[in-house]
């Protein structure tokens, strides 16, 4: 990564926050926006060209020219690696004291939004603040689509409720920036990342309305629809890949157990379930909740958790097999559809709820 250095004018009282905007191939519209920022005394803004090429030097020299911090890499390397390069650098700089606010460079966030986050940033600078958009006016509908089916699942598998989750408009608090640093995601998803480690890590998300802006049909966007929804998917669907293989693992056992010893359902469940229950507790400790810390105290949360969804599974199947009568098959299916949603929120809530040390903060 090639690195463009220039003086950073310093005005009187307290620095707003500093902005953070990932570039590539941008035009005119990040020279307004830039102009525009001077004129509202920020003083501090990163620049990341990722991989924009030789054509796109001139408009980094111009914003280099007007105070602004340029990074260049090589070639493109995705939105996530750019907001990652910058964040570092505003850390190493010592000009993330007041936490950073991300912008995209394509005029999609008007200077007096970014304004509206660094106020919401000084009132509560422990929170995530999210510059949320309500999708009035004349907006694609892929965009509108795409928005909605993100939102509603994410709500439904994390527990969140995110009105825009794929905001580039966003304050990130000091005392979390270590933290986002280190999250996996490249490209789109990593935003979708943040998000994600939000609740495990007891940071809050704040939303401020901001305005809803597609310039040209969103032509300049280079949002890629199906590799990027992908990967910005599949980092929300791994929280119920776990469950799913896990189901099987126990259906499975339980099954054989019934076939091969009749009439031994406390054994069935027993077995099925202590089997299938170390299965799941790695899958979720190293895939969904990437836990590494206390691995003792977690697996000594989770085995009683164990203990008592068996407990609850093997009185449901006998309700439903005895008075119900069902066939003891579905009843396995549906007393594990039950408790799924109820061991999951244990799961995502206490157990593996991570403790992140607030390692480095300026205030």
């Amino acid at each position: 990564m090639n690195k463009m250095s220039y003086p950073l004018d310093q005005d009187d009282g307290p620095p707003l926050p500093c902005i953070l905007i990932p570039a590539y191939k941008p035009d005119q519209k990040l020279l307004d926006l830039i102009g525009a920022l001077r004129q509202l005394c920020f003083t501090r803004i990163i620049l990341v060209d990722d991989g924009s090429g030789d054509p796109y030097a001139g408009l980094f020299k111009q914003a280099g020219a007007r105070g602004c911090v340029v990074l260049r890499h090589a070639v493109n390397l995705g939105k996530g690696r750019a907001l990652k390069t910058g964040i570092n650098e505003a850390m190493n700089r010592g000009l993330a004291d007041r936490g950073i606010i991300t912008a995209d460079a394509d005029g999609q966030h008007s200077p007096s939004d970014i304004l509206k986050i660094a106020g919401q940033m000084e009132q509560t600078p422990e929170d995530l603040v999210l510059g949320i958009r309500h999708f009035t006016g004349p907006v694609p509908w892929s965009n509108r689509l795409g928005n909605a089916i993100t939102r509603t699942v994410f709500s439904l598998i994390h527990g969140e409720k995110v009105y825009d989750t794929q905001t580039g408009l966003r304050g990130l608090p000091t005392a979390e920036l270590p933290l986002f640093l280190g999250l996996s995601g490249e490209r789109y998803e990593y935003e979708m990342n943040m998000l994600l480690a939000a609740r495990p890590n007891h940071i809050r998300i704040v939303d401020v309305p901001i305005e809803t802006i597609y310039i040209e049909g969103n032509r300049s966007s280079h949002f890629r629809v199906l590799q990027d929804s992908v990967m910005i998917y599949a980092l929300i669907f791994k929280y119920i890949l776990s469950s799913i293989l896990s189901f099987i693992v126990d259906y499975g056992l339980f099954i054989i157990m019934t076939i091969s010893f009749p009439g031994q359902l406390l054994a069935s469940v027993v077995v099925a379930r202590s089997i299938s229950s170390f299965f799941n507790f790695m899958l979720n400790r190293n895939l969904v909740f990437r836990q590494r810390e206390a691995p003792a105290k977690a697996a000594a949360g989770y085995y009683l958790l164990v203990i008592a969804i068996m407990a609850a599974n093997y009185g449901l199947i006998r309700l439903l097999t005895g008075p119900l009568n069902l066939d003891v098959y579905l009843a396995k299916v549906i007393a594990d559809i039950i408790l799924y949603y109820v061991g999951f929120r244990i799961q995502r809530d206490f157990i593996f709820r991570r403790h992140q040390p607030k390692a480095w903060s300026a205030r």
